[in-house]
Formats: C-alpha cells, structure tokens, sequence
C-alpha cells in the first residue's frame, strides 16, 4: 500500500508541476481596452493634424519605413514619401473639410494590431460630404504603436 501511495503523490505532484509550467509559458492576454484607447488615440492625431493642415502631426502616425496603399494611387514608402502624400492630400481638400476617425474593430497578437474602420468628412456646414473606409496595422515599436501599412479608400455616394 505505501508503494501506490508513494506513486499517486509523485504522479499528482508530476502532473500539477506540468500544468503550472504549462499556463506560465502561455503569454498574457492583450488589454484589449487599452489597445482601442491607444488606437482610436493614434486616429484622432491623424484627423487633428489633417483638420489643422499639418503634414507633420500627421505623418507621426507612421514608422519611418512604413508603408501606404491610398485610394487610387500608387503604393507610397517611408517618410519622405508619406510627408509629400500627406501635403498632396491637404492641399487637395479645397472645401477645408473636417475629418474623423472611428476605430470599428481590431485585432491583436502580440506586438500587432490591425484596425478596421471608417473616415467621415464633413463641410463647414456639418454635412457628411464623403466617407470612406480603412484598415491599419500597428506594431509596438519604443512602447508605442506606430502604423507599419495601411489601406484606404474611398466609398461611393
């Protein structure tokens, strides 16, 4: 009898030691409010650098070597390149439109993120002029969040 009890305490500390090294190594559920917060935050420079005609809060948006897919445009790379998008796209805008952001989903895997969601510009009235619709990919870069690609275009009224 003490052999078999000798074993059932060994295999009983051997399987509990199994599963505490097991749930250790799994990695750390993401803090998906967090996330958004830190996200939706990035969108909002985005708009408010674009709404004050200012290429470059805008650009910080972007890693340096980050890449854009704009609505009917060539692919455009790194910084210098997204700088001249970006100041295309503010001097295009001659009804001075206000733009927004709205983070509609995203999903995270460790040191990624990719955001869909909606742009709404609107005229100096408050009229919804066009809007159109985006997905991003950040990656933790220093801490942060930087978008490393993005896609966007534009819908049809």
């Amino acid at each position: 009898m003490k052999k078999t009890s000798k074993f059932s305490f060994l295999f009983v500390v051997s399987v509990a030691a199994i599963l505490l090294l097991t749930l250790s190594c799994q990695p750390a559920k993401p803090d998906l409010a967090q996330i958004r917060t830190e996200i939706q935050a990035l969108e909002n420079g985005y708009a408010d650098g674009l709404n004050s005609k200012d290429a470059n809060a805008v650009v910080v948006y972007y890693a340096d070597d980050a890449v854009s897919m704009p609505n009917d445009q060539p692919v455009v790379s790194g910084h210098d390149a997204l700088i001249k998008m970006i100041q295309q796209d503010i001097a295009n805008d001659t009804m001075n439109t206000v733009v927004s952001f709205e983070t509609v989903d995203f999903f995270a895997a460790g040191e990624l993120v990719t955001e869909t969601g909606k742009a709404i510009y609107k005229d100096t009235d408050g009229n919804v002029v066009k809007t159109s619709k985006y997905m991003s990919l950040f990656e933790k870069r220093n801490g942060k969040y930087v978008c490393i690609r993005d896609i966007y275009n534009q819908d049809n009224k």
